[in-house]
């Protein structure tokens, strides 16, 4: 077997090329006799003392679940679970683990986070070959509208947060965590110009590959195209760590009394900027704010592959997403409170498409004008609000209803939200 190796941070990241290895027979043949000794070679050479191994096959992978002994466990042996390809190779490592043996940075970040007081379900340890190791806490309890959640929250070892997953499958086992292997050249670009970095996750989905690092303790999403040529660098910003000169200009510009949804710093071949998402009574809208103070307004439809492709995306949510609004273009992809947030372009809209950890759609939302309400709707809120002035306006679609979310403000200037269906019925 060669291996040819890429040190970044610290982490050796291989790409095989095998010459000799085990049985080449895919998992959709079975674990033949042949087969499995040779995966109990390859777990034994990596996991000496392991025992009671149990194999089967998930996602195209062959699982070996077994006991071994682990540094500072509560007891003498715990279990793993340890992810082989049909060529032999190890992937990841899935281990549970007692609280008190999370690194203590992790400890600290979950005792600063907002599900502290949550109740601890599980804690997970995530080795994968060639990216960071990475620990899951799995917590539940009541969100701020009053609804019971399971919330996943993915912690590097020195403590950074890189993502939170809310109601993931209860069998899910990570195996869409295991990173994919890109081009060589999309690590060299890694290693060039973010020599620091830790790779967190690898996904190639339609040929266009994203890799999330962490840059110090910064989160990053770089993304290529499917000629692994670097489209662009995403760094989701607070607002106060916007540079004073790009809000002076944002707020010198016609948007400067939007209120801030969003806000991401990208990096391009071409230039570099600040996106902007910014709501104002009925009109919602993206804007760019480059570095000499230029301000320009993203024009609906755009994305970042000159193919016409989107962001990686994974096949099911694609297929799906095409199902329910057919022709869809993909044009942004993000985790948003622990929500993947998918941005499409459909019938001249933009629209916001939401899925939970267990890839299940919870719902979608687009904005609207004032001018674009039913009769029935103008008819509800003049009899229930009268003199309210509307803030702004959402359609938005679940699994079991559709109504209008609508902000209003009263002549005492408070804030109120309703829910009305297009028949005009207060939800």
């Amino acid at each position: 077997m060669k291996y040819f190796k890429l040190i970044v941070s610290g982490c050796i990241l291989s790409l095989m090329v095998i010459t000799t290895s085990c049985n080449k027979q895919g998992p959709e043949g079975g674990i033949n006799d042949e087969l499995k000794n040779e995966l109990q070679a390859a777990l034994l050479e990596k996991y000496p003392d392991a025992q009671d191994v149990v194999w089967s096959e998930k996602s195209g992978y062959y699982v070996a679940d077994f006991t071994a002994a682990m540094v500072k466990a509560d007891s003498d042996r715990v279990r793993y679970s340890a992810w082989f390809d049909s060529r032999c190779d190890w992937h990841m490592t899935e281990t549970d683990i007692p609280f008190d043996m999370l690194p203590e940075a992790v400890r600290t970040a979950f005792a600063a986070s907002e599900y502290a007081d949550w109740r601890i379900d599980d804690v997970d340890m995530l080795v994968r070959n060639g990216v960071e190791l990475i620990y899951i806490i799995e917590v539940e309890g009541t969100n701020a509208d009053g609804v019971m959640q399971e919330v996943d929250l993915y912690y590097s070892e020195d403590g950074v947060l890189v993502k939170t997953v809310v109601d993931a499958d209860e069998d899910y086992d990570y195996d869409d965590y295991i990173p994919d292997n890109p081009a060589q050249g999309i690590f060299e670009f890694i290693n060039t110009h973010y020599p620091d970095a830790r790779i967190v996750e690898i996904d190639i989905e339609d040929g266009m590959t994203e890799v999330e690092i962490i840059d110090g303790r910064v989160c990053r999403e770089l993304l290529f195209d499917r000629s692994e040529n670097w489209l662009y660098t995403k760094t989701e910003l607070r607002v106060s760590d916007v540079p004073a000169e790009i809000m002076a200009a944002l707020e010198a510009s016609e948007y400067g009394e939007y209120w801030i949804d969003d806000v991401d710093y990208y990096q391009t071949p071409q230039e570099e900027f600040y996106r902007f998402d910014l709501e104002y009574r009925d009109n919602d809208i993206e804007v760019d704010v480059l570095s000499d103070g230029t301000v320009r307004v993203v024009e609906g439809g755009e994305n970042w592959g000159g193919d016409g492709s989107g962001p990686a995306l994974d096949g099911d949510i694609a297929a799906l997403i095409e199902q329910m609004y057919p022709g869809a273009r993909i044009q942004e992809r993000d985790w948003d409170d622990g929500y993947l947030e998918v941005e499409i372009w459909h019938d001249g809209r933009e629209k916001d498409v939401y899925f939970n950890g267990a890839g299940e759609w919870v719902w979608t939302e687009w904005d609207v004008r004032r001018s674009e309400l039913p009769d029935a709707v103008l008819s509800t809120l003049n009899a229930e609000y009268p003199g309210a002035e509307i803030d702004d306006v959402k359609y938005v679609e679940t699994p079991s209803a559709e109504f209008y979310l609508i902000e209003l403000e009263d002549r005492r200037d408070d804030d109120i939200t309703v829910r009305i269906s297009p028949d005009g019925t207060l939800l």
